[in-house]
């Protein structure tokens, strides 16, 4: 059995940790067509939620977010105010291929060459993966994390200062191990997670309580996803403390990835 640095896992009081559970992180996507006030507002209710029940976010922005954001010295100084609060600021990415058949839109960034998208979609380019990495990289501290949702003609969209990369919906893919990829000749550790809001939080939470505690446990939601349904979210930070109350089996991406590497095989 694999055991975690105890940097960031240890069992800070007696019964503080129902059974042996894995460490859990949850991860936020900031979709590129929902991009306003009322969206950060959100988010920003979201970051207070799991502030409130000890949950390190891992908040993935788009570059329309991260645009958004960094016109605005008072939302910068909050995203700031996110990290300082031990949440990961990291990055989003829809990418063109993967885009193409599945209920997503393109975000407008792409390496792939301008003559290779249709027609139509040569009006909604935005840039190069440069000008999309000059946006996100802007944010306060420092992108290690991202989901990116490249198919195999988008591997030319990957970053190489991206060092940890997730990815995933089904419920089955909120177990795993940290996997080692090469993408666009960068390497970097993958990890997966499930959607929270499908299938139920009772499924995810049964198959949380019944995984060892040698793996990683994550699920993604997005803004939206809370402004639309808070309830789920607050269930599950809930089942979190149910089973982990003093928050020592939780983490963000990064933190979770490295402490895993840093126990060795």
């Amino acid at each position: 059995m694999k055991v975690f640095a105890a940097a960031i896992l240890c069992i800070t009081a007696a019964g503080s940790i129902v059974g042996a559970v894995p460490v859990s992180c949850f991860v936020v996507h900031a979709e590129p067509t929902q991009v306003d006030e009322v969206a950060f507002a959100s988010l920003v209710d979201l970051v207070s939620l799991a502030d409130d029940h000890h949950v390190p976010l891992t908040i993935l922005f788009t570059a329309q977010w991260a645009g958004f954001i960094l016109a605005d010295p008072a939302k910068v100084a909050t995203v700031q105010t996110f990290m300082t609060h031990g949440h990961e600021i990291g990055a989003h990415h829809h990418a063109y291929w993967g885009t193409l058949d599945h209920a997503a839109v393109w975000d407008g960034y792409t390496n792939t060459p301008l003559e290779r998208l249709a027609a139509p979609d040569r009006l909604r380019f935005r840039g190069t993966m440069v000008e999309y990495w000059e946006l996100v990289s802007s944010l306060p501290g420092t992108r290690e994390t991202a989901c990116m949702g490249l198919g195999e003609e988008d591997a030319v969209d990957w970053i190489c200062d991206l060092h940890y990369s997730t990815f995933g919906h089904t419920s089955s893919d909120a177990v795993s191990e940290p996997t080692a990829i090469t993408v666009n000749g960068c390497d970097a550790l993958q990890i997966r997670h499930a959607l929270l809001v499908e299938p139920a939080p009772g499924e995810l939470a049964a198959l949380y309580a019944g995984t060892a505690d040698d793996v990683l446990f994550a699920v993604v939601a997005h803004v939206s996803d809370y402004a639309e349904r808070p309830a789920v979210v607050a269930r599950w930070f809930d089942v979190l403390a149910a089973q982990d109350a003093a928050g020592a089996r939780r983490a963000t991406a990064a933190a979770a990835v490295q402490a895993w590497r840093a126990t060795g095989p």
